[in-house]
């Protein structure tokens, strides 16, 4: 099983030794459910590494310390309508998931497996947000006496 687990691994965190620990954990995992009754040992093999390896994943996160990064002076809201600008406002209104699909969806213009697999969820979730944020919005912008 080794050799499968360890091409499985490979394939999603592209990396030979993070692939080995990954295996590694993997099979420890297995053997701390060697009590248990697993009909397909092979099958949840492939599962765990398979989930190991998407956590692993996930976690990279590539920061920069603020004090390294070159950030215009320009005011975010410069050359935006009033209109747009209030926009913003509701939008900066909203919790941080739908806040981020929202504008994954219509300001970068992501498809929704792109946006599901940045962000770690489900298609289904990202559609939910998504719908959830745009009622929200609608809701605020009706209230708040905006143009359509």
């Amino acid at each position: 099983m080794r050799p499968m687990l360890m091409a499985t691994a490979r394939r999603i965190v592209g990396d030979e030794a993070e692939a080995e620990d990954l295996v590694q954990d993997a099979l420890l995992r297995l053997w701390q459910l060697r009590d248990e009754p697993i009909q397909n040992v092979e099958g949840m093999a492939r599962v765990v590494v398979r989930h190991l390896s998407y956590d692993a994943v996930r976690r990279r996160h590539e920061c920069v310390a603020i004090e390294e990064t070159d950030v215009a002076d320009n005011s975010p809201t410069e050359g935006l309508t009033d209109v747009e600008v209030r926009m913003m406002t509701l939008v900066g209104q909203l919790p941080t998931l739908q806040q981020t699909v929202l504008r994954l969806r219509h300001v970068e213009e992501m498809e929704m497996k792109e946006i599901s697999e940045l962000i770690g969820a489900t298609e289904a979730t990202v559609r939910q947000s998504l719908s959830r944020a745009r009622r929200k919005l609608l809701e605020q912008f009706t209230q708040k006496g905006l143009k359509r």
